[in-house]
């Protein structure tokens, strides 16, 4: 029997919202930081967006198909796989900076490392799927 799974999208339009109005109006008042009040406002527009996407596809399937073991098994050896390339980048970038070849910044490696995650688990899923199963 499949149990329906309640998501409460309409939470995350509702704090966007909020945020983004308490956003410009701290813009003005903290006239030596503006980033923060960029941060909230970009923070709200992402929360609206994931919410307004999540809402779209609720509306447009109703009842979601339980995953089965073989993707589940995909999606853990993608992570764990994913994981790995990601670790190794660090390793890589955390060498870089120490031999001094090029001087990084946080923002720069975050970054680098997030992306990697991302794209790397996205890859690894696609090429288990192709396959057809994780060896």
């Amino acid at each position: 029997m499949k149990q329906k799974k309640r998501e409460n999208y309409w939470f995350g339009l509702v704090a966007g919202l909020l945020l983004i109005t308490a956003g410009i109006p701290a813009r003005t008042i903290l006239t030596d930081r503006p980033q923060i009040a960029l941060l909230v406002i970009v923070a709200g527009a992402a929360l609206i967006v994931m919410s307004m996407t999540g809402i779209y596809l609720r509306s447009q399937k109703e009842e979601a198909e339980d995953p089965d073991e073989r993707d589940k098994k995909i999606q853990r050896a993608a992570f764990s796989d994913s994981w790995i390339v990601t670790f190794w980048l660090a390793m890589v970038l955390l060498c870089i900076n120490f031999t001094g070849i090029i001087e990084l910044q946080a923002t720069e490696v975050l970054m680098a490392i997030f992306y990697s995650m991302g794209i790397s688990a996205a890859f690894f899923r696609w090429k288990y799927r192709e396959k057809g199963d994780v060896e």
